[in-house]
């Protein structure tokens, strides 16, 4: 089975915590019912967070690259996690994009889509902030009969997160 993920970016620690445990223990359900496999693209906050939690699970990973020098887009502070969980992936696929934009991160989301099963969403459950946005890729998802599991926390809002 692969799982993509989607997912917000930015969230506080405590609601970190929780995040983590609830995709540990989602990820262990799914990984009982046989081999799994997740995609995902390693953005800042439910990307990495999620990606880390399978990789320390020993399941292995592909990576989604939306545009050239992705990298280099992310927050300094995440860009270390990202090299260590990409040079932890088993394959990935760099999809071309010139620059970021939405084109390009809504590419990403299709093409995750396109190879999972079932999808983790990281979400709080309002429409994407702009095109290729966590919203975007879950209806699309649910449009095509995937399975998505929903993770947040109960009354927990992303402005909280100041």
């Amino acid at each position: 089975m692969i799982v993509g993920v989607t997912g917000h970016r930015f969230y506080d620690e405590p609601t970190a915590t929780y995040l983590t445990a609830a995709v540990r223990a989602l990820l262990q359900e799914w990984a009982d019912d046989g081999d799994l496999r997740l995609v995902s693209s390693l953005a800042e906050g439910a990307d990495q967070l999620v990606a880390r939690v399978a990789v320390e699970q020993g399941i292995p990973l592909d990576v989604v690259l939306p545009f050239d020098g992705y990298r280099d887009s992310l927050d300094e502070d995440h860009r270390a996690e990202f090299d260590t969980l990409l040079g932890r992936a088993d394959t990935v696929t760099e999809l071309g994009y010139g620059d970021p934009g939405g084109d390009a991160y809504l590419a990403a989301g299709m093409e995750l889509l396109d190879r999972s099963d079932r999808l983790i969403a990281v979400w709080d459950g309002e429409g994407a902030r702009g095109t290729g946005g966590t919203g975007e890729v879950v209806d699309a998802a649910l449009a095509r009969g995937l399975v998505v599991a929903v993770v947040w926390p109960e009354g927990y809002s992303r402005d909280d997160s100041g």
